[in-house]
């Protein structure tokens, strides 16, 4: 074997290709979790270091607005995060505390990860292979409405 450079960002886009593949043909929700958070965390950092807002943040924002308005007071940004992320989280840590057992909709959380690593994705200008199938997967399954192929 030999070391060679690896790009973060083209391992993010392989990373998350491979969650979109183990969603929809697979149907493997915990490995297209821990695949598309992985790719998504890096896909965010690219998104930062280029002066551009990731999906995460942009989610904040929108929140944090509103929770302030409601309550009078800012949404405090960790539990913000801790929230977004759960099921991620308690999929890829298991401590000593952790009960082995707990109660998620895995396909769901999986969606919505896949949604925003393949929104940083885009907002970075790449062409994420097998999104099409999951964006017509959303369609039906999400929002519908059965798209109609020309």
């Amino acid at each position: 074997m030999t070391s060679q450079t690896c790009n973060r960002v083209a391992l993010a886009l392989e990373q998350l290709e491979m969650a979109l593949d183990a969603f929809l043909e697979r149907h493997r929700f915990a490995s297209a979790i821990t695949l598309a958070s992985a790719a998504e965390r890096v896909l965010a950092q690219a998104l930062r270091n280029n002066g551009q807002q990731a999906v995460l943040d942009w989610k904040f924002d929108a929140t944090d607005l509103a929770h302030t308005k409601l309550h009078g007071r800012p949404l405090d940004p960790t539990a913000f995060d801790d929230a977004e992320n759960l099921v991620a989280n308690v999929v890829r840590y298991f401590d000593k505390a952790d009960a082995p057992d707990f109660e998620a909709d895995l396909e769901e959380a999986a969606c919505w990860m896949l949604v925003r690593a393949c929104e940083n994705a885009h907002r970075l200008g790449l062409t994420v292979q097998g999104f099409d199938a999951f964006n017509d997967w959303f369609y039906e399954h999400v929002v519908g409405l059965m798209r109609s192929v020309p």
